[in-house]
């Protein structure tokens, strides 16, 4: 569906409902929305000016492209862009109150993130994340599923969740949070060497190569002071 004729008001205290719309084209949005905004069918960003605040969640599931794409500076709830293939060019608010889905990512070139996500971070399809910086804190799970490599980035001084970095062979240079809430999923982990965790970590660890948190570290301490 298009927009075309469609007038909305400057401001809507609770949700706006454009699901069916495939085009926004011309459209200008409120400058606030209450509630939700879904425009989950929109395809294509490029020339819209989307709200300057949404007190809820912002649902763009079908965004292939963040070309032309300017965010509100303010998100209260979810922002979901589950098939966003590449971020490059984006600016996300400062926060997000809730969720962060970015799924379908692999390359985080050229991302700055917000500095804080209340919710969960999903960025299972993420295969490079080198020179990225992530929030200084997650207020849920970090979802790195499919990261190889860690060479060159910096994960959030907090994780409120669990982190999961369960394809990484070797972390060399990593350094983990100062806090994890819930589990550190190492799956596939093969070597400790280069590894830094802090004397602060304390969560539940899967990991072939040790049996909890406390031998790994002491792993990594020994391999440490033999280089």
């Amino acid at each position: 569906k298009s927009a075309e004729g469609l007038i909305l008001p400057k401001r809507i205290r609770g949700s706006l409902d454009l699901e069916s719309l495939t085009s926004a084209e011309g459209l200008i949005f409120p400058q606030s929305v209450g509630g939700n905004l879904d425009l989950d069918s929109l395809t294509s960003a490029e020339g819209i000016i989307l709200p300057q605040s949404v007190g809820k969640d912002l649902w763009l599931r079908r965004l292939t492209s963040a070309e032309g794409l300017t965010l509100p500076q303010s998100i209260g709830g979810n922002l979901r862009l589950s098939s966003l293939t590449s971020a490059e060019g984006i600016t996300f608010p400062q926060s997000v109150g809730e969720n962060l889905t970015l799924d379908s990512l692999t390359s985080a070139e050229g991302i700055t993130f917000p500095q804080s996500v209340g919710g969960f971070l999903d960025l299972s399809g993420l295969i490079s994340a080198e020179g990225l910086t992530f929030p200084q804190s997650i207020g849920s799970t970090l979802y790195l599923s499919s990261l190889t490599n860690a060479e060159g980035i910096t994960l959030p001084q907090s994780v409120g969740g669990a982190l999961y970095l369960s394809s990484l062979t070797n972390a060399e240079g990593l350094i983990f949070p100062q806090n994890i809430g819930d589990d550190l999923n190492l799956n596939s982990l093969t070597s400790a060497e280069g590894l830094i965790i802090p004397d602060t970590l304390n969560c539940t660890l899967y990991c072939p190569i040790a049996k909890d948190i406390n031998e790994l570290r002491e792993m990594c301490k020994k391999n440490n002071k033999a280089k």
